[in-house]
């Protein structure tokens, strides 16, 4: 029925998505019932801001981080059914990043990185953008650009340059000209805040502010027996999303192989990004971008009807269970 229902692209369930989201946020919404990650005590400029704003406010901000994944949700089905990564019109990414961002309370909370994912969405897609252009320079400056900006929220989002320089590789982007414009548009940003700072005679203490964020350790979370269990359920299945994914890749176009390898690398890059103490479960936002279109993919693949239905049924209700037991 939910496979049935999402694996389509149609006004039913369009409606559903924000209405699921909604029931999956409820706890969040009306109790403060996790701790905050540790960002608040030397948040990065932009991050600085919101808190200041937001920070007496928990239903607020609970609504924000909320709308975000709201917005991620349609930009993972956008990307799909804008590059044809399946076969047909699709809803089902979504409704599968929508489970995976919820099922820990606390990655639902408002933090930096719920404002750094669409930014490196973004970056992501204007990459995708560029596949083909003679002169990529301009989407490269863009790509990193982006990303920078959303490291002034969440400072260890810096590192996902990698990431856009390997796609830059995979894409055939890269070059002397682009790869420049790529590390102008990471620097960028930071000049200008730099210079906004020195202004005010407090350069100094934003330069210390981005030093301790770029290599302070964040891991604090200590897993359940539960979180453990769902945890191994994630892992066997987006193994085996991977190991189908990339069972089809010889038969598929090289542009959309290309775009798989580039998700397939987003989920390593972020799986070994969470088994470091530098991150912790932040990066579900991050993580959930690649795992949600591999993983849905994977369950297009399967021919029996009734095997899609009971991944998909697990997956609800393994979320719902640790609404509670998380």
């Amino acid at each position: 029925m939910l496979f049935r229902v999402f694996n389509r692209n149609d006004i039913v369930a369009l409606a559903l998505l924000p209405l699921l989201l909604i029931g999956f946020w409820t706890n969040t919404l009306l109790f403060d019932v996790s701790p905050s990650f540790p960002y608040d005590h030397n948040p990065m400029p932009l991050w600085d801001l919101v808190i200041n704003v937001l920070k007496s406010n928990h239903l607020l901000a609970s609504v924000i981080s909320m709308l975000i994944a709201l917005i991620m949700m349609f930009s993972v089905n956008r990307i799909v059914n804008r590059y044809n990564l399946f076969s047909g019109q699709t809803n089902l990414p979504g409704f599968i990043y929508m489970l995976l961002v919820s099922s820990y309370l606390m990655a639902q909370k408002l933090h930096p990185v719920w404002f750094f994912t669409p930014l490196l969405m973004l970056g992501i897609e204007r990459l995708f953008s560029a596949s083909g252009q003679r002169k990529p320079m301009t989407w490269c400056f863009e790509a990193s650009f982006w990303l920078s900006i959303g490291s002034l929220f969440y400072a260890k989002g810096i590192y996902f340059v990698i990431l856009l320089w390997m796609i830059m590789f995979i894409l055939r982007l890269m070059n002397i000209r682009s790869f420049v414009a790529s590390v102008l548009g990471l620097l960028l940003p930071y000049l200008f805040s730099f210079t906004y700072y020195f202004w005010f005679d407090q350069s100094a203490s934003f330069v210390d502010v981005i030093f301790e964020n770029f290599v302070s350790t964040i891991a604090f979370f200590e897993h359940t027996i539960y979180s453990q269990i769902y945890n191994g359920i994630i892992i066997f299945l987006v193994f085996i999303s991977i190991l189908a994914v990339v069972r089809i890749l010889p038969a598929i176009k090289i542009i959309t192989r290309k775009h798989y390898r580039i998700f397939i690398w987003l989920i390593i890059f972020s799986v070994v990004a969470a088994i470091t103490p530098y991150y912790s479960l932040e990066v579900m936002p991050i993580w959930a971008i690649g795992t949600s279109i591999v993983t849905a993919r994977f369950l297009s693949l399967i021919r029996r009807r009734f095997i899609q239905e009971l991944f998909i049924t697990l997956l609800m209700v393994i979320t719902i269970a640790a609404q509670f037991l998380i």
